[in-house]
């Protein structure tokens, strides 16, 4: 009887999965691992994402305008067409994920792992990069740079 009540007790302080992810195909397995999960058009607006993980995860055309992504991992992560204008994502990675068409739009990138992933006319356009913000062999053909220049096709690892 006793070991039931510690159960029941260290269960109950187990974060819940939250409301955006629960009636997803694949969804979240806890509060803050949602690897592989199916999440494409998910509305996750304002949310604090701090230190989840959405390693291999379809965010396709989510809406993450202006959530707290600090040390999130969307590590080979599907973000195309994804929404993520005035997110905070610093020191986030996508590293050789897909963000085609993305809009990073007045996002803080700063710190961002960008290494080997697909940028091909995302949206850049005022957001904040610093000098640990990582484009190494980052597709950036079609992207719109912080400072409005559209990236020349065939641009790896930088605006061209």
């Amino acid at each position: 009887m006793k070991i039931s009540t510690a159960l029941v007790c260290v269960i109950a302080l187990l974060p819940s999965i939250p409301a955006w992810a629960a009636d997803a195909p694949l969804g979240c397995r806890t509060a803050n691992y949602c690897n592989w999960a199916d999440l494409h058009g998910k509305n996750m607006a304002g949310q604090d994402l701090t230190e989840m993980s959405f390693e291999a995860a379809n965010l396709s055309g989510a809406n993450l305008k202006g959530v707290k992504a600090d040390r999130v991992v969307f590590q080979i992560a599907n973000v195309n067409g994804a929404n993520f204008s005035g997110a905070d994502l610093q020191g986030a990675t996508f590293f050789t994920g897909s963000a085609q068409k993305a809009n990073f739009a007045g996002a803080n990138l700063k710190g961002v792992n960008f290494t080997r992933t697909n940028l091909a006319g995302a949206d850049l356009k005022g957001a904040t990069l610093d000098a640990t913000t990582m484009f190494i062999h980052a597709n950036l053909s079609g992207a719109i740079w912080p400072d409005g220049r559209v990236c020349a096709d065939g641009s790896d690892g930088s605006c061209k």
